[in-house]
């Protein structure tokens, strides 16, 4: 085949689907990459919080330069907030409660309020960050650009709740133990829910932070940051 055709059967040749390039985006960043992080293991989440920053860099790039997403959305509040605000905390209240009163009876080894009463000092500065240098920039890629980006691929809001939830947990795979990754799947689903039905990264955001605080004083460090906090 002479070059000239060849550049003519390339020109003529359709270019991929946005649902397709979607669908191979979310296998990339939410499947392929989190197994090649879990692979490599402890010197991946040595990495946890440049991890973040540099992949919610990334969405936060490929949301700007999306002319269907406006980012003012990102500072808006459920309106009316109230009701959404009083169940997001009568089941943090409800649910911290029964989780700090199942913990002996927790399938795994745990060190009960171990960090605020051996390091206090590094137990606050760890809540006081927590949500802002990992809660909300998570939020940001697991469900702000998560379910902004796929919602192309026409999944029904139960599905794209359950894949959101599914993607995060598989982030925490690269932890190596199965209770950051069930408890993540667990995290998933409510946050999704959350966001599914208020669109707001800040309700959320803290949402998440408030759990991740809240684990993080009960004593679940150890799971969830690989020893390194």
């Amino acid at each position: 085949m002479r070059a000239h055709e060849r550049k003519d059967k390339l020109a003529k040749a359709p270019l991929p689907r946005p649902r397709t390039r979607r669908a191979l985006e979310l296998v990339f960043l939410f499947i392929l990459l989190p197994l090649a992080l879990a692979y490599i293991g402890e010197h991946a989440r040595r990495f946890v919080l440049p991890q973040i920053f540099i992949i919610s860099a990334l969405c936060f790039v490929l949301l700007r330069r999306d002319p269907t997403f406006d980012m003012r959305a990102l500072w808006a509040m459920p309106h009316p907030l109230r009701p959404h605000g009083l169940r997001l905390g009568l089941l943090l209240l409800a649910g911290g409660l029964l989780l700090a009163v199942l913990l002996p009876w927790l399938p795994f080894p745990l060190a009960p309020f171990a960090l605020p009463r051996e390091q206090p000092s590094l137990w606050l500065a760890a809540i006081l960050l927590y949500p802002l240098l990992s809660a909300f920039p998570q939020e940001f890629i697991f469900r702000v650009f998560f379910f902004h980006r796929y919602q192309a691929l026409g999944l029904r809001p139960s599905r794209m709740i359950a894949a959101s939830a599914m993607s995060f947990a598989l982030a925490h795979a690269q932890f190596g133990n199965w209770p950051a990754v069930a408890l993540s799947f667990l995290g998933g689903l409510l946050f999704a829910y959350t966001y599914a039905r208020t669109r707001s990264w800040l309700l959320v955001g803290a949402e998440h932070g408030l759990w991740g605080d809240w684990l993080l004083t009960l004593g679940f460090a150890p799971y969830f940051y690989g020893g390194f906090i």
